[in-house]
């Protein structure tokens, strides 16, 4: 790979814009026969629509199952409670009818619902779909990066599940601007003002033979930002070993190798909501000991960064639920013995529990609850108090909160499962 030209782009004070020419030494290309200036809009930004996926099967060949749907259909309820229209993929004609079919149950109007064909469709949209980027006159764009299902490349469908945003590009006739460097949309988030934040780990874990400072000069640019807050290292609740192994004792995940969603969000320019391990949790077990390590880094390192003016942050904590209150354990069976464990020992699994990873949209923010009958008060004390913060930083905005665990199990959540398409002169 050829080094990365600095000259290709030149910053616009405190918007966060980026002058792009189309060509480059990573070879970008674009329907613009001219360099053109966009950016990625906070999510906070006015919404033309949401993006969602119907039917899926992951690399475990699970396929999205009815309590997924009720996730889905519980997210396009409150979208069009808000008059916000829904873009739905599904894997064909069969799916679009069993989608019609769910949504009958739900306070939701067909109409505001326009549905797109891929056979290789896949639940986590923030991920693999399209990733709109405005113009400065207005105009939508698709930022299209690599993809190796996490860093992992251990399914064959890989590449397919990751060209859906090829596809929808070229379905609505959309322009594209391109990289060879790996992300995800889960794996970045924006504060509107030309800062973006992510976990270094994860970056790294996704292109091998990179180094740094070339992933972060492409992510900048196909995102249209100008300054990359690193964060150390991702949760250990939040990794996938590609052999199936534990991630730590006998602790077995299924997240996405470093998201900075489940983490750490940008709810304005300048307020970052951070995750935090409650004391109890931490002195309960190893791995959330791990993990309240490396979260409270995660908040010293946010604490200690600036804007593009070099403004500090405001760093507000959100406590997320004891994961042992979630957690599945199982017993090995005969003929599952592997990594050092035996028929009759207790391993545990673990869904992607977190209160961060909630979606912004017109009027609304949808977020996680986890109490239900059975479970004790202090989660639905968690719950409440979560809801509070996230009201408190979003005043004009209904809160309206959703059990998202048929997700979590998949590694993904609320925010994971959607990607927003801004306002355009002209929609898509």
């Amino acid at each position: 790979m050829k080094k990365y030209d600095r000259r290709n782009f030149f910053k616009l004070s405190g918007m966060g814009l980026l002058s792009v020419a189309v060509t480059s030494t990573f070879g970008l290309t674009s329907a613009f026969a001219t360099a053109t200036t966009y950016t990625f809009p906070p999510e906070w930004a006015p919404q033309a629509s949401v993006w969602l996926c119907w039917d899926s099967t992951d690399d475990l060949h699970r396929t999205t199952d009815a309590a997924m749907h009720a996730v889905t259909a519980q997210i396009v309820e409150a979208l069009h409670s808000k008059n916000t229209k829904v873009d739905m993929i599904v894997s064909g004609d069969a799916a679009k009818a069993d989608c019609l079919n769910f949504l009958n149950n739900y306070q939701v109007d067909p109409q505001k619902i326009r549905f797109h064909n891929y056979k290789e469709s896949y639940i986590f949209m923030r991920d693999m779909g399209p990733l709109f980027v405005k113009t400065t006159d207005g105009n939508p764009m698709i930022a299209d990066f690599s993809w190796n299902y996490y860093g992992t490349w251990n399914v064959g469908r890989g590449k397919a599940v990751g060209d859906v945003d090829r596809a929808m590009a070229a379905e609505l006739n959309v322009p594209m601007v391109k990289s060879d460097i790996v992300a995800e949309g889960g794996g970045y988030e924006v504060n509107g003002a030309g800062v973006l934040m992510a976990f270094q780990d994860m970056a790294m874990q996704r292109n091998p033979g990179k180094t740094l400072a070339q992933i972060e000069s492409e992510v900048l640019r196909l995102y249209g930002q100008q300054k990359m807050i690193w964060l150390p290292l991702s949760p250990i609740s939040d990794k996938l070993n590609t052999d199936g192994s534990p991630v730590m004792e006998n602790f077995f995940g299924y997240g996405a190798n470093g998201h900075v969603d489940e983490v750490a969000r940008f709810v304005d320019t300048n307020t970052i909501l951070v995750a935090k391990v409650s004391e109890a949790a931490r002195d309960s077990n190893n791995l959330e000991k791990s993990d309240y390590e490396r979260i409270e880094e995660v908040a010293r390192v946010l604490q200690n960064a600036t804007d593009v003016n070099g403004n500090p942050f405001t760093i507000i904590r959100v406590t997320n639920p004891d994961l042992a209150l979630l957690w599945k354990e199982r017993t090995i069976n005969p003929g599952e013995e592997g990594f050092g464990f035996h028929a009759g020992d207790i391993v545990i699994d673990l869904p992607a529990v977190s209160y961060m990873n909630f979606l912004i949209s017109n009027g609304i923010v949808i977020m996680a609850k986890y109490w239900e009958p059975g479970k004790p008060d202090s989660l639905k004390q968690l719950d409440a108090q979560a809801k509070a913060t996230i009201q408190s930083v979003f005043p004009t905005r209904e809160i309206k909160q959703i059990d998202p665990l048929a997700i979590n199990w998949w590694g993904g959540g609320i925010h994971c499962i959607t990607q927003q398409t801004p306002f355009f002169n002209v929609q898509p």
